[in-house]
């Protein structure tokens, strides 16, 4: 049971995907067809690569504001940089990937060596991003996405899509990241509480860093693997994966105040997230409404795997109980 109790807001979250692919094939025919459903997990896949880095930064107490530009400056970058030729590639992806870590560390830097709040350091970092790229392409990036970018994105080795494949090889590298690595039990020990994890020996400095590290290359990374989805480069593709990422690690589980959560569960809030995006089509809702649903399964999710809601249940049925006994 008490392995259970752990896992317990895992567990609700892929339950979660479950009971929303079953709604939603109930209003929408051939929801769950085998093509539909490979097309939502190339969908899913690109939240879940960006929410990697998330992930690791909020378990660590922290969270990462400058995912959007991060991707989109690698996006742009390397479609510039191979104009459409899949040669160039050799050197263009391994710098925005090194790019993306690079602004990644400062962000880890300027939050543990000079002790800026994680909001301000990396909402700073992503409007100069910003400002670099539209100074950069002038405000409109032309370049197309190469072909072995394309095939990346949108091709598939048997039935199943390249880039879910690397989202897999991915989630499991995280998964012993986290399970097994000392990092993994220094970023859960400086999420719970700071302090207690500098006296306890943890170094703060190195783990806040490379936290940060990993979320600038996983959205680097997701912004070049974007490109080959959308085809081409374009400003602002990566400013709907800043609520997205966070979401989706807060849906499976993870407290937004450090300390506790999985990679595991954030794929689940991936999955969430791209569901119920396929309820727009279903059920004919507005993009202001599919963000009231947004809104109201992050609050349910959030508050069903709350450690304090055993706790309210408790109470309530502490009277209850003494009633029953004809205790006053």
């Amino acid at each position: 049971m008490a392995g259970l109790g752990r896992h317990r807001a895992i567990l609700l979250a892929y339950l979660g995907v479950v009971v929303l692919l079953l709604v939603t094939s109930f209003f929408s025919e051939g929801f769950l067809a085998g093509g539909h459903l490979r097309t939502m997990a190339v969908l899913a896949a690109f939240t879940g690569i960006v929410a990697l880095g998330q992930t690791f930064v909020i378990i660590g107490g922290g969270i990462d504001l400058s995912v959007p530009w991060v991707l989109t400056s690698a996006a742009v970058l390397v479609t510039l940089a191979a104009n459409g030729a899949d040669a160039p590639l050799v050197y263009a992806v391994p710098a925005a990937l090194a790019g993306g870590a690079l602004i990644g560390a400062v962000n880890g830097l300027g939050i543990a060596l000079f002790g800026v709040p994680p909001i301000i350091m990396t909402l700073a970092v992503n409007v100069i991003l910003q400002g670099a790229i539209l100074v950069c392409t002038g405000g409109a990036p032309t370049a197309s996405a190469p072909p072995l970018l394309q095939y990346l994105a949108v091709g598939r080795v048997g039935p199943l899509p390249v880039i879910v494949l690397i989202w897999a090889a991915l989630a499991a590298l995280a998964t012993v990241l986290l399970s097994k690595s000392a990092f993994g039990r220094y970023l859960y020990a400086q999420g719970t509480s700071a302090t207690v994890a500098e006296f306890s020996g943890v170094p703060t400095l190195a783990t806040t860093v490379l936290a940060y590290t990993l979320c600038g290359f996983t959205a680097a990374l997701a912004g070049i693997l974007l490109t080959g989805y959308t085809a081409q480069a374009y400003l602002g593709m990566g400013d709907p994966y800043l609520f997205t990422s966070v979401a989706a690690v807060a849906i499976g589980g993870a407290s937004i105040l450090g300390g506790s959560g999985h990679y595991l569960g954030t794929i689940a809030g991936a999955l969430v997230l791209t569901i119920l995006t396929g309820l727009l089509p279903a059920l004919n809702l507005s993009n202001g409404a599919l963000l009231v649903v947004y809104g109201v399964v992050i609050l349910v999710t959030v508050s069903l795997a709350s450690e304090a809601l055993p706790d309210l249940f408790t109470r309530i049925a502490r009277p209850l109980r003494r009633g029953g006994d004809g205790q006053p």
